[in-house]
């Protein structure tokens, strides 16, 4: 049987499939284990007040997954900057930040291959969540609304903020007056994004913005020839290897890291050859010299003479 038509009963992280799904799914399972840790304590709790239990919640479980805005309670967590871009606790939330995911994730994908995606995504949540605890350090407490950071928006945002510099004329909806170009959803998501968390103080405003010009860098950088997301890839397929020891990874070099760069023409017309035609490129030799013939002329003489 061919090995191609075999079914895959691997586990596999997803560095073969699709990244966006990797991703949205990464997000929505821990939510839901996190629900169910709080459901746990709402069942096992002996007080009847729910305030005091959910403040149970957080300290006992949630506050571990959040990034926190000192530095000296992140160093006690330090995995809390890698956690937290995947962490929500309100649903409606999550299902924001996936539905933006997937818009701006999709075409970032769908043109640069499925290897790009969760490297941008970790470089915006992990490089925002650094910058977020800098600006708590060095900003006043007095504009510090904020203590500490959640959810998948500086990640997203980098995503988006990616997706929009490899092609800022994309068209999304074709069908209405021949699309909108996606640098305006793009100037919508961050209006949106802004406006929604601009009472959380200037240190959340500024990690969006941040998380914003990481991905226009990374993808600004890729399309000059300089990949900074390959080590993330070649680490996810090393512990993909403890799942499927008999996959290898094999780094190779793209010369063009976007599908639709491309360096051929996509279609070439060629002048039919006729007696006629030959008979005046025969007449501009005679009158010019051969040197006078454009490189047209030449190939099809050169074809004329092949027949």
């Amino acid at each position: 049987m061919n090995s191609t038509l075999r079914p895959k009963h691997k586990i596999s992280l997803g560095s073969s499939s699709n990244a966006l799904v990797l991703l949205i799914a990464a997000n929505a399972v821990l939510f839901v284990l996190l629900i169910f840790f709080k459901v746990f304590y709402f069942m096992t709790s002996s007080s009847n007040v729910a305030d005091t239990t959910i403040d149970t919640f957080h300290r006992e479980i949630f506050n571990y997954f959040i990034l926190p805005s000192s530095f000296g309670q992140f160093i006690r967590q330090p995995w809390s900057l890698f956690s937290y871009m995947f962490t929500h606790e309100s649903l409606l939330d999550l299902f924001s930040n996936l539905l933006w995911l997937v818009a701006f994730g999709y075409i970032l994908q769908s043109l640069s291959g499925n290897k790009r995606l969760i490297p941008l995504y970790l470089y915006g949540g992990i490089l925002g969540g650094i910058f977020f605890l800098i600006i708590n350090a060095v900003l006043p407490q007095s504009v510090v609304h904020i203590d500490f950071l959640i959810g998948a928006l500086p990640a997203v945002v980098a995503v988006a903020a990616g997706a929009t510099t490899l092609t800022p004329q994309y068209r999304i909806f074709p069908m209405l007056g021949g699309g909108i170009p996606l640098w305006i959803l793009f100037a919508v998501f961050m209006l949106v994004s802004v406006s929604s968390v601009a009472n959380a103080g200037v240190a959340y405003v500024s990690t969006i913005l941040f998380s914003a010009l990481v991905g226009f860098y990374i993808i600004y950088q890729l399309k000059k020839g300089n990949d900074y997301g390959e080590w993330i890839y070649s680490f996810v397929h090393k512990i993909d290897s403890l799942f499927n020891p008999d996959k290898k990874y094999k780094q190779t070099k793209n010369e063009s890291p976007f599908f639709y760069k491309t360096t051929r023409k996509p279609f070439e017309t060629k002048e039919h050859v006729t007696q006629e035609r030959v008979d005046e490129i025969l007449d501009k030799i005679n009158n010019k010299g051969y040197a006078a013939l454009t490189k047209a002329e030449k190939e099809l003489l050169k074809r004329a003479g092949e027949k």
